[in-house]
């Protein structure tokens, strides 16, 4: 059963954050409010805690996964940035953004797609940005979604689906889910794949 944790100010107590962490280090899942819609997550590190999130998504390896990252420092261990990628995603973060970069070493090869690339963001959401640090390592996350693939947005529709399926809920209230944009920065000129909440301006 979801522990449902409150958020105050848009953060978690300490205790129940540490909790949180320490549990998604052992392989448990949580469901996190981002900038644009909820998320299920994991830890990058935690195997078992992939092979969870996988299962969300019929148990079928899928491609839509993405990593939540603090800052361009952790974007740096998790992905190859170039100075057009490095100084485009400086401005642009944190925010509602999605960047397919070539992935590092640390990406375990079960989330990479075919062409080793990675999609990253940095959500600009103080309950998220504080678990990810917390944990001292990226999550691994996918859209929060019902078995007809739509989104969830209120806490109420995450309780019902999620109750049995992930260890913690944020209660960040209900979210207008809206698209992140996605960047190709692997593409000189970088290429905008998808529009969605994040404006470009360049």
């Amino acid at each position: 059963m979801a522990m449902i944790v409150k958020l105050y100010n848009d953060l978690p107590r300490e205790r129940l954050l540490q909790q949180a962490a320490e549990k998604l280090n052992d392989g448990s899942l949580a469901v996190v409010p981002t900038d644009t819609n909820y998320a299920a997550v994991c830890s990058i590190d935690s195997k078992r805690g992939i092979q969870r999130l996988y299962s969300l998504k019929t148990g079928k390896k899928q491609k839509q996964f993405t990593l939540f990252c603090a800052d361009l420092t952790d974007i740096s261990r998790y992905a190859v940035v170039g100075n057009q990628a490095y100084r485009l995603m400086k401005s642009l973060i944190p925010g509602p953004y999605t960047f397919i970069l070539p992935a590092s070493r640390q990406v375990p090869k079960m989330v990479m797609t075919r062409r080793r690339t990675v999609g990253i963001r940095v959500p600009d959401r103080p309950a998220c940005q504080a678990l990810i640090t917390c944990l001292g390592t990226a999550l691994l996350g996918v859209s929060a979604r019902d078995e007809q693939g739509r989104v969830i947005g209120t806490v109420p529709g995450l309780e019902r689906y999620y109750h049995h399926l992930v260890d913690y809920v944020f209660d960040a209230g209900d979210i207008d889910s809206e698209s992140s944009t996605i960047i190709d920065l692997i593409q000189s000129p970088p290429e905008v794949l998808r529009e969605g909440k994040g404006k470009i301006d360049y």
